[in-house]
């Protein structure tokens, strides 16, 4: 076998493809020095062939060399249940005990003669002959997390056993034909009279509660992942330290218990500079993140050492609270808090990438992270304190929705990776492909491709790892939501991967367990009665919204994508099974994209790979407005003679957008959700693919507060929205 065949033997083995085919058409072949750099990420030596031979029959041995799998996962009601066991030959007259523990701790234990059990296959290991049984379950346990140990002798294994619904939760609101409507929202473009220069989880109660009234289901959000709170520069949302906790930029500062009677805090806060400054930060159209962070953690060191004084001193109720959150959150909360500590003390340094620490303290399990957890306690629940108060506020806004009658609450979304630099990527550093980098081919959103500059999951160490980091970013993410978002939600079967050092077109796409992760998303979906919907953008492998189908995950339908026939589709023609909107953070709102605010801006930065194409996407939008205006005009929506060129004034703007809202109102799709930018007829994108700080990404503010939205005629005329199949 040559080099390049043994290779590519190992590297699909490791679910590497070998190619992909482009949004031209092309078929693009995957170059042995990618496979090779995505191998050594994993962790799989193949720098030359007897180096990718000896790696290869590693991997094929490994299954060979212990009883049972790390995990085995299994669909509620499968029949004939088995895991497979495998033993050396000469145990085949042996009996081995196995106990089967459930997640609530009933046990079930049995014993049986090996050579009893149906045999699969077997194997010559180091000159030993090994054969592999199926040993079966006499009956599945309950959906959950169940542990699995094999005894024959004084000797043992085990693996985790995994039991899933068929089917992810469906909330009643859009169930059985039901239909429902939200709002969405970016949580920083939120004003009200307390913010602080940026959105905030008490606005996210007010708009809550404001949907309720208007008779919205759910209000959505862009991602909560917890930020850089020592790098106020690193603000995407997308771009997170940590995907288990959240952000606390967005903590309402002045709703903060200790707030109301801490005495220098509200020295601080009552003093004419402090209120100049504040008022500053307030006015800006953009979030200036940098200044948003030097008014609030002075007053929220102040907030803390009040807390330590008073509460936690006695003890009292919102002590114990504390006490209790950080028992709950056990050692990933104590983790994540520690590195929060270690960050802010090597950035003094200058040195905030973890990898690049004294060595003692790249890893979190190393003795010397423990004594500094231990010697910098105080930091450390800093820390962990600012978590409680954000899981606090993150909670009263869900239940504000609810109890407003947004039953469904929050619809979060849950970002497609990690930031190389953060808590999570130091913490799960052994279950990531280090050094690679999340992206996607080229595509309409991004026509030279992207590299989000994110870290993916080692799929193979993923399922080592019985795939828990997996089910706890789940997990935490549907805590205090009724719906969550899986961003590329095409992560479940395969993921683009980026080499280091070239241009986001030459990566190749990585295959994952996709039975598996289904199986854990219907999971958890069912454990937290959360509606899961799937963005299916871009570039989807055959078969995946069939599976997203049949797993009751929600499609992700964006009107200015759903054509069919060289028109619209019609609101009859839309997925039920769907969630609908006419654009995404990632494209300009409704005014901006008849405007080609996106193409233009694409033009502007250079963003084009190759001449002409601006062009050619201009001619294409002007056809894409003609077919709009048709599309709305047949329903009755708009007059036929809407223009389709020229700068529209506001009442035509605000027709165009109110035309927008009530055809997909109109739709298949059980659940629509509404963009406040849309409702205000903003000329704006939130986020432009491809660029990093040439936009205004994540930082656009409303030009009107929640108050001012309460109270805005527009807004008021999406009151019980899907409710009339005619414009009010």
């Amino acid at each position: 076998m040559s080099e390049t065949e043994m290779l590519d033997r190992l590297a699909r083995f490791a679910g590497i493809e070998d190619g992909w085919w482009d949004f031209y058409g092309q078929w693009r072949v995957v170059p042995a020095s990618t496979k090779r750099a995505f191998l050594a990420a994993m962790g799989l030596d193949a720098a030359d062939e007897s180096q990718a031979a000896a790696t290869l029959a590693q991997l094929e041995e490994r299954p060979w060399r212990r009883w049972l799998e790390p995990v085995a996962l299994f669909t509620a009601g499968q029949a004939d249940p088995f895991v497979t066991l495998t033993v050396p030959a000469d145990l085949d007259k042996v009996s081995a005990g196995w106990t089967l523990t459930e997640e609530m701790g009933v046990g079930h234990s049995a014993f049986v003669t090996i050579d009893t059990q149906e045999w699969i296959d077997e194997r010559w290991i180091d000159g030993q002959l090994v054969k592999r049984w199926k040993l079966r379950l006499p009956e599945l346990p309950p959906p959950g997390y169940h542990r699995l140990k094999v005894e024959i002798g004084t000797e043992a294994a085990e693996m985790t056993v995994i039991v899933a619904p068929a089917k992810g939760h469906v909330p009643p609101e859009v169930a059985g034909g039901a239909r429902a409507w939200g709002l969405a929202t970016q949580i920083y473009a939120l004003r009200t009279g307390s913010d602080w220069g940026v959105g905030h989880y008490g606005a996210l109660a007010e708009l809550g509660r404001m949907a309720g009234r208007l008779g919205a289901k759910t209000v959505g959000v862009n991602p909560l992942h917890a930020l850089f709170p020592n790098c106020a520069e690193r603000y995407s949302p997308y771009a997170p330290s940590s995907r288990r906790f959240l952000n606390v930029t967005y903590l309402d500062i002045e709703a903060i218990p200790e707030f109301r009677h801490c005495r220098e805090a509200k020295r601080t806060f009552a003093s004419p500079g402090f209120q100049a400054t504040l008022a500053r930060v307030k006015g800006y159209p953009l979030v200036d993140y940098a200044e948003v962070a030097r008014v609030q953690r002075p007053v929220l060191e102040a907030l803390y050492a009040w807390f330590r004084s008073e509460h936690l001193a006695e003890n009292d109720e919102r002590a114990q609270a504390f006490r209790a959150f950080q028992r709950t959150g056990g050692a990933a909360l104590a983790q994540f808090a520690t590195f929060e500590a270690l960050h802010e003390r090597f950035l003094k340094d200058g040195n905030g990438w973890w990898r690049h620490w004294p060595e003692e303290f790249r890893h979190p399990a190393n003795p010397a992270v423990a004594r500094f957890a231990a010697d910098n306690a105080l930091r450390v629940e800093f820390y962990a304190w600012l978590q409680f108060e954000a899981d606090r506020q993150l909670g009263a806004a869900h239940q504000a929705a609810r109890d407003s009658g947004a039953t469904i609450g929050l619809y979060r979304d849950l970002g497609v990776g990690i930031a190389g630099d953060g808590a999570d990527s130091w913490g799960d550093q052994d279950l990531l492909a280090l050094g690679l980098s999340v992206g996607a081919p080229p595509d309409p959103l991004a026509l030279k491709g992207q590299d989000w500059g994110l870290l993916p999951f080692n799929p193979m160490a993923l399922r080592e790892a019985a795939y828990r980091p997996f089910t706890e970013i789940l997990a935490a993410n549907m805590r205090h939501a009724g719906a969550l978002r899986l961003d590329h939600a095409m992560l479940l079967q395969r993921l683009y991967w980026v080499p280091p050092g070239v241009d986001a077109d030459q990566g190749a796409y990585v295959r994952y367990p996709v039975d598996d992760l289904f199986r854990l998303v219907a999971l958890e979906s069912a454990r937290n009665r959360c509606l899961v919907i799937g963005e299916d953008l871009g570039t989807v492998p055959d078969g995946f919204r069939e599976r997203m189908d049949c797993a009751s995950l929600f499609a992700y339908r964006v009107m200015v994508f759903e054509k069919t026939d060289g028109r619209f589709k019609r609101p009859d023609e839309f997925s039920p099974q769907a969630l609908a909107i006419f654009a995404t953070h990632d494209l300009p709102s409704i005014l901006g994209w008849w405007n080609e605010a996106d193409i233009k801006a694409r033009a502007r930065l250079n963003l084009y790979p190759r001449d002409g194409m601006a062009a050619e996407e201009q001619e294409s939008r002007a056809t894409d407005r003609r077919l709009m205006v048709e599309a709305l005009a047949a329903e009755g929506l708009l007059p036929a003679d809407f223009p389709t060129s020229g700068p529209l004034d506001a009442a035509q703007g605000q027709a165009l957008t109110a035309a927008g809202h009530h055809y997909l109102a109109r739709s298949s799709a059980a659940l629509m959700m509404v963009q406040i930018e849309d409702v205000l007829a903003e000329d704006s994108q939130m986020n432009l693919p491809g660029t990093v700080d040439q936009h205004p990404n994540w930082r656009r503010r409303f030009a009107l507060d929640v108050a001012g939205l309460d109270g805005d005629a527009r807004m008021k005329a999406l009151r019980n929205l899907r409710s009339s199949p005619k414009v009010p």
